[in-house]
Parts: C-alpha cells; structure tokens; sequence
C-alpha cells in the first residue's frame, strides 16, 4: 500500500504532540495517506503500539476532515466492541463528538456509548466522550434524556473534575429543553 512504509517511520519515531502533528501535517486531507494511518490504526495484523500510536492523528483528523472517515466509518464501530488499545476506543468517539452521526448507527452508538458511561472500569475520557455523544443524540431524540440525566446524577457524586463539568453542562442543557419543550 502506498505510503505505508512513510506513516510506519512516523509512528516508530515516537508517541508525541510533537510525532502526532508531524503526522497530520503529512496526512493532510489526501485519501491515500489516510488510508495507510488508517491501516494502523484499526487493522490489528500490527503490533497494539502502532494502533494507539495512530489513534491521537487519527482523532484529529477525523474532527478537521470528516469525510477522510466515511470509508472507515463501519470498521471504527465495529472497533468499538473490541479495541486494542484505550486510545482507540477514546478517539473514535472523539471524532463522533464532532462529526454527524448517520442515521443508521445512532441507535448502535448510542447503545455502546451508554455502556461505557455507566462502566466506571472505562477511562474518564471515554466516560466523558461517550456522555457528549449521548447527549448529542438525545438532541435529536428527547425521550432518551431522561435516562441520559438520570445516569449523569448517578455518577456525578463520583465523578473526576472533568467528569462533573461536562455532566453540569449537559444537565443544564438537558433541563432548559425540558423547559422549552413544555412551554
């Protein structure tokens, strides 16, 4: 595959912002080059390293270029069930915070992510991701707040910093809808 051996270097180089924004400065938004970071990131023939090296760059990459995903899209969810690493799983849903969600897999997201919020053995970055992804989709579909709101409360006395912010956040956004809606 071409370009291959060039994003392979990359990721032997190191594990850094520094490596990471060397790689996305080379990626760019070129197709090809996503193609083979992509192979690193979810094929598991490589070592483990290589898929949590191309994690962080594939995050952002996805969030600058969504449509660099697209061909990706059902192999990142099936990676969902099973990652390699945490990084994995922690930058696909970094990149559904941003992007727009298909149809088609939000009730299957939704699902996941709902289980890696009430998990307490899942980082609290994938806790905190997946509770924006919930959110999010309970946007578009209101009955699913009241079960989101109810497992925000439930962790909250719990929860990190970072955790208690963003569940602050979207309990107020939560019940300022609950307003309007019955206004």
């Amino acid at each position: 595959m071409k370009y291959l051996e060039e994003i392979k270097k990359l990721l032997d180089e190191e594990h850094s912002k520094t490596q990471k924004n060397k790689i996305l400065e080379y990626v760019g938004d070129d197709p090809e080059k996503m193609k083979a970071l992509m192979s690193f990131f979810l094929d598991r023939k490589w070592h483990w390293r290589y898929n949590q090296r191309a994690a962080w760059p594939v995050g952002y990459l996805g969030r600058k270029f969504p449509k660099l995903i697209n061909p990706y899209f059902d192999s990142m969810i099936s990676m969902m069930d099973n990652p390699s690493h945490d990084a994995v799983l922690r930058n696909i849903l970094r990149i559904l915070e941003d992007i727009v969600i298909p149809e088609s897999y939000e009730g299957m997201i939704y699902d996941r992510c709902f289980l890696f919020l009430n998990d307490p053995n899942f980082s609290i970055a994938i806790r905190v991701f997946s509770m924006t992804v919930l959110f999010k989709i309970s946007e578009k579909y209101p009955d699913l707040q009241e079960e989101l709101e109810a497992s925000i409360r439930m962790h909250m006395p719990y929860g990190s910093a970072g955790f208690k912010s963003r569940g602050r956040k979207y309990l107020k956004a939560i019940n300022k809808m609950k307003k309007d809606r019955t206004s």
